[in-house]
């Protein structure tokens, strides 16, 4: 592996934009910019400003490390990562998707009693429509009702378009 200098990062980053542009870019005044890209230390500002406008990964342009472009991150993390690693992402993942299904659960139970409550109320029920149903409004047992609740869950999302489809 080669080692580079900040100034040759510097430089490879600026390619052939003008002082002028690039003190546009991060607020800094072309005849700084030019000292900075002659080989003075530049100011922590003017690099942070260089990275978020151009995308640079600040450590590879700081210490020449990871990919220059913060777009490869990502990969470059997934190839670099051991198993060990991996494993915690993919758990700590599944963590995450078996949190949203229990939310997803829990507020498609909230439109089903919404939806329960209302047809009771418009067929001129006497329950009040903020009244929860209780136990005895359906006769399923527990595991019943569960099993139909899935059933209707999985049919909904089965039919819904997966949003990476094209």
């Amino acid at each position: 592996m080669t080692t580079t200098s900040l100034h040759d990062r510097l430089s490879s980053v600026a390619g052939a934009r003008t002082y002028r542009a690039l003190g546009e870019l991060t607020g800094t005044h072309p005849e700084t910019v030019r000292r900075y890209m002659q080989g003075q230390s530049p100011a922590v500002d003017f690099l942070a400003s260089l990275c978020q406008s151009l995308a640079i990964n600040a450590d590879w342009l700081l210490t020449g490390r990871g990919p220059m472009h913060v777009s490869d991150l990502r990969a470059a993390a997934l190839r670099d990562a051991n198993p060990s690693e991996l494993h915690s992402a993919m758990a700590s993942t599944l963590t995450s998707l078996v949190e949203r299904v229990a939310r997803l659960e829990t507020y498609c139970q909230t439109l089903e009693t919404r939806l329960r409550v209302a047809s009771a109320h418009s067929a001129d029920s006497p329950r009040a429509p903020d009244v929860p149903l209780s136990s005895d409004d359906n006769p399923d047992p527990p595991v019943v009702q569960t099993r139909q609740r899935a059933t209707r869950i999985a049919g909904s999302v089965s039919r819904r378009p997966r949003p990476d489809a094209h």
